[in-house]
């Protein structure tokens, strides 16, 4: 990954941080001390180049997720407003194998102002009480294996299923995100396992909001996301020519002409 030359605080793409994100940006040459009247002196990996580096487009700016799980994570700090190639992420966040494969560009001391340190202790205190359970919506608590083995889909799969759900179609709280009530549902279908067993794996308070999860996500999913996938609706002749008609079919049954095949059983047709 490459992240661009440090921008300005003023900056609009660095528009989604908080004002606790402010900082001394300046670096720090003094070791003698570790405190100052502007904060506290730490040493910290900084990823930025002191030049200007050619990025292959599109870019886009760092998420202030992102990095603040490099600082906790990895004591790397990246700042405000640096930017990277956005094929080494996904839906705005960094992809976990190039988290991990990030390196310092050098070691130095920064200051921290008391604002930035007490947010960062939050986090990093929401983040160990967090880890006792699964944790879909954070991207680096789970790899990609452990992703398919919990759930027989991969991120990319997840992430489609996701995108045809409107945001307000789900209802949102601390234990309801839209993504990890879809994998609170994989996990039932996958595993099998009872909703007290889930409401353990993924934090949530007793089996019956396992159950209004289970209830809520299966009708919304046949709203927003089976029609494009089942039934007449969701295909149209010349798809269905095109790339769901045989080359043998063609030859036995239509004398080598172009029409749309449809193959009916009755055996599976719900009749009453």
């Amino acid at each position: 990954m490459i992240e661009d030359e440090e921008c300005n605080e003023s900056n609009p793409s660095g528009s989604e941080m908080d004002s606790n994100d402010v900082y001394d940006n300046a670096s720090v040459t003094d070791k003698s001390s570790f405190t100052s009247k502007d904060g506290l002196k730490l040493p910290t990996g900084i990823r930025i180049s002191s030049k200007k580096i050619q990025m292959v487009p599109p870019t886009v700016t760092i998420k202030k997720e992102d990095r603040s799980n490099i600082f906790i994570r990895r004591n790397i700090f990246i700042p405000k407003g640096s930017r990277c190639c956005k094929i080494h992420t996904s839906n705005g966040y960094l992809l976990r194998e190039d988290f991990f494969k990030l390196t310092a560009y050098k070691d130095d001391y920064r200051i921290f102002n008391v604002n930035y340190i007490v947010n960062t202790m939050q986090k990093l205190r929401k983040m160990v009480n967090s880890n006792k359970n699964v944790d879909f919506d954070d991207p680096l608590s789970l790899s990609d294996i452990e992703y398919k083995n919990l759930t027989d889909f991969t991120r990319t799969q997840h992430d489609r299923v996701l995108s045809y759900i409107p945001v307000s179609a789900l209802k949102t709280s601390i234990n309801r995100s839209p993504r990890c009530v879809i994998a609170c549902l994989l996990m039932k279908l996958r595993l099998g396992a009872s909703n007290s067993v889930l409401a353990s794996m993924l934090g949530i308070d007793n089996k019956r909001k396992v159950t209004d999860i289970m209830h809520s996500t299966s009708a919304t999913l046949v709203k927003y996301f089976v029609p494009h996938y089942l039934g007449l609706a969701h295909i149209n002749r010349e798809e269905i020519i095109k790339n769901h008609t045989s080359s043998i079919a063609t030859r036995l049954l239509t004398e080598n002409r172009n029409p749309c095949i449809l193959v009916l059983d009755g055996t599976y047709l719900y009749i009453q």
